[in-house]
C-alpha cells in the first residue's frame, strides 16, 4: 500500500499491523514461494512505521532447513534490525500437513546441495542463537522479542536492545545443557501442537 493509503487506514484507527515476514533470506523467500523479497518486507515496513502505525514482525526458525539455517537466521536478524519494530516474535516453522509443499518449494526454485531437512529442537535453537547474536537493535528502541508462541521449544521474553545479553545467556545455558537435560528444559513435541 502506498503511504496515502496507510495514513487513511491509521485516521481510520489502525494502530498495529502483523507482519509475518518469515525471513529475511530472499533465497529461502523464494523457496516458499512468498512473493516477497527483505527488500520488499523492509519497504512496506518503513512505510508502516512513517504514518505512525506499529509493526508486529513474526520469523519462522527453520524455515531455511538445515542447509540455509544461519543464513536465514543472520539475514532475518538483519532486516529485523533494518526495520526496527516495536515487537519481534519467533515462530517455530511445523509441518501438520507435511513438508512436501516445501521440499518441492526448494527443489524447483533454489539450486540446493541438499534436499530440505528439518531442524532439530537443539538445531532450531542454535538458529534462534544466531538470530539474536546478529540483530543489532539500540537500546532505545525497545522491541519487544518474544518467543512463547506454541510452536517454539523454548520461551524467551524481554526487550531489545536491553535484554539481549540476558535472552542469549538464558538460551546459551540450555544449549550448554546436556541433550539428557532436553526433557526439563525445552517444551516436549506433544506440547507444541497448534
Amino acid at each position: 500500500k502506498s503511504v496515502e493509503a496507510l495514513s487513511r487506514l491509521r485516521s481510520k484507527g489502525l494502530s498495529l499491523v502483523y507482519v509475518g515476514c518469515e525471513s529475511g533470506d530472499d533465497v529461502v523467500l523464494s523457496a516458499v514461494k512468498k512473493g516477497e523479497t527483505a527488500a520488499t518486507s523492509l519497504d512496506a515496513l518503513q512505510k508502516l512505521k512513517e504514518v505512525g502505525i506499529k509493526r508486529s514482525i513474526m520469523i519462522l526458525l527453520g524455515l531455511g532447513g538445515k542447509e540455509h539455517s544461519a543464513n536465514h537466521a543472520m539475514k532475518s536478524a538483519d532486516l529485523c534490525s533494518q526495520a526496527k519494530p516495536e515487537y519481534l516474535s519467533v515462530l517455530t516453522t511445523s509441518f501438520p500437513r507435511g513438508k512436501s509443499r516445501v521440499e518441492q518449494g526448494y527443489k524447483e526454485n533454489i539450486e540446493s546441495t541438499t534436499s530440505f531437512e528439518e531442524l532439530s529442537a537443539r538445531e532450531s535453537l542454535e538458529e534462534l542463537k544466531i538470530f539474536l547474536e546478529t540483530l543489532d537493535i539500540p537500546r532505545d528502541e525497545k522491541t519487544i522479542f518474544r518467543s512463547d508462541h506454541a510452536s517454539n521449544y523454548f520461551v524467551l521474553k524481554g526487550r531489545l536492545g536491553r535484554d539481549k545479553e540476558r535472552l542469549t545467556a538464558e538460551l546459551q545455558r540450555v544449549l550448554d545443557a546436556p541433550p539428557s537435560n532436553d526433557g526439563n528444559n525445552l517444551r516436549p513435541e506433544w506440547a507444541r501442537g497448534l
